[in-house]
């Protein structure tokens, strides 16, 4: 295998590590959500990397002789981006739970943010519709369905559920907007600074809830075990794991991007083994083996693309 194919896989490996690091991270914010309020958590969580992010982003920027700037609409598209990420994605997920359940939120919440970022990629006329992504994303789709149907809440739509359905729902527009947003900005400015205004703005807007909800008091309750929680998603869930998933991003676009998110319920369900020795059904072992399916076919139809793009190329060449 060449070199240059082998860097072509450096973005594919990175989204299957960030996937696994999420998976866990869900065991996580199930344990740790056993003694933190999830605003004061999330609040935590950013403010937490803010001088670490800054710290690194400025010996980036000076062991390479850049100067640290941003354009003002890109400042704000930024800033926008990590409230949007914040309090739009992971504040309305948490609420949204409180009126639907988990098997809906890995289908609504997660699972229809790829259709809606094909969709608007479609329009956009970034993405061209092929028998892989047709056959891919609905199978994908349904085996999601097929894992968090084997669970004691499965998914399934009514009226007692209808309110946090419809916030579900606007969490997959949002996370669409998102990777298309951020998709624009990777392409023009360092991963560091972005991560860090990201982190920045996303911890100002938590910042109201932390100062009402928390106190010594509050803090002192917390175990050594919740502590271990909020590290390993503050550095490892978050730092390490956006970090990775906006490199990646940069090098796949937002569309492949999002087909990845289908992994989740599959590494949630391997973490949910090992750390909360909960258990695999067959539902979810025929929906796992239906998810690397659909994404064989989806990012087969990439390298497809790529390879039709350099063949009319060299034939332009010639």
């Amino acid at each position: 295998m060449s070199h240059e194919r082998l860097r072509s896989f450096y973005p594919h490996a990175g989204f299957v590590i960030v996937y696994i690091l999420w998976g866990i991270n869900l065991a996580s914010l199930k344990i740790g959500g056993r003694e933190w309020d999830s605003l004061v958590f999330n609040g935590l969580r950013f403010a937490s990397m803010i001088p670490i992010l800054w710290v690194y982003t400025y010996c980036y920027y000076r062991s390479r002789s850049l100067k640290m700037q941003i354009a003002g609409k890109d400042l704000l598209l930024i800033c926008a981006l990590g409230v949007l990420n914040a309090v739009g994605m992971e504040a309305l997920l948490q609420y949204a739970l409180q009126f639907s359940n988990s098997a809906n939120g890995a289908v609504l919440g997660r699972g229809f943010m790829p259709v809606i970022t094909v969709l608007i990629a479609v329009l956009a006329r970034q993405v061209r519709l092929t028998w892989r992504i047709c056959v891919g994303i609905p199978l994908a789709l349904f085996s999601v369905i097929v894992i968090v149907s084997g669970g004691a809440e499965g998914f399934h739509l009514g009226g007692a559920t209808l309110r946090g359905d419809i916030l579900l729902l606007m969490r997959s527009v949002m996370g669409a907007i998102y990777l298309i947003g951020m998709n624009r900005l990777v392409l023009k400015y360092p991963l560091p600074l972005l991560i860090s205004f990201e982190m920045t703005a996303g911890a100002l807007s938590l910042l109201p809830f932390v100062l009402m909800r928390a106190d010594a008091a509050y803090f002192a309750s917390i175990s050594t075990t919740g502590w271990i929680s909020l590290i390993y998603t503050s550095i490892l869930a978050t730092a390490v794991g956006f970090s990775l998933h906006n490199w990646s991003l940069s090098k796949l676009g937002p569309f492949k991007a999002s087909a990845y998110g289908y992994l989740l319920p599959v590494t949630a369900a391997i973490a949910g083994y090992f750390f909360l020795y909960e258990s695999i059904s067959i539902f979810q072992c025929l929906g796992g083996i239906g998810v690397l399916t659909a994404m064989y076919l989806v990012q087969r139809d990439r390298a497809q693309t790529i390879k039709r793009a350099q063949r009319s190329e060299q034939t332009t060449n010639l």
